[in-house]
């Protein structure tokens, strides 16, 4: 049973995931596309995600002038991000942080309802069980 889970997750992981580039004010290079790729298929190891929209723009008028936003499908709800910041290398990096961090937090909490260790605050009110002492 457990070569059945390990090959359902290989195959999850293998799944191609489409990515669509929008990038406006830059001169959209291979090199670039190829580097945001290898970037959101970190991300596609961690969880699946079946599309991605990439939105790069630079705002000369602006300050700060580069602005991101991502946007991943993936199982539940989808997860986006956005920054700005004055390179373009410093916001992909807010950004990649923001959807990393929405994705551990999102595996940290499935885990822990699968676990059943979910910590629930005392109910002390009116009709709990608590003493009255307790209450007071």
């Amino acid at each position: 049973m457990s070569n059945l889970i390990k090959a359902t997750k290989q195959l999850r992981t293998s799944l191609i995931m489409k990515i669509q580039f929008r990038i406006r004010g830059l001169n959209a290079n291979a090199s670039l596309r190829v580097w945001l790729r290898q970037q959101l298929e970190r991300l596609h190891s961690l969880i699946p995600v079946s599309t991605a929209e990439v939105v790069l723009e630079r705002q000369r008028d602006n300050a700060p002038a580069f602005r991101a936003h991502v946007h991943l499908a993936v199982p539940g709800p989808d997860i986006h991000a956005a920054a700005r910041d004055h390179t373009l290398e410093a916001v992909w990096l807010k950004v990649a942080k923001n959807l990393r961090q929405q994705i551990e937090r999102r595996k940290t909490r499935q885990q822990l309802r699968h676990k059943g260790q979910r910590q629930y605050p005392p109910a002390v009110g009116r009709w709990s069980s608590a003493p009255v002492a307790a209450r007071v």
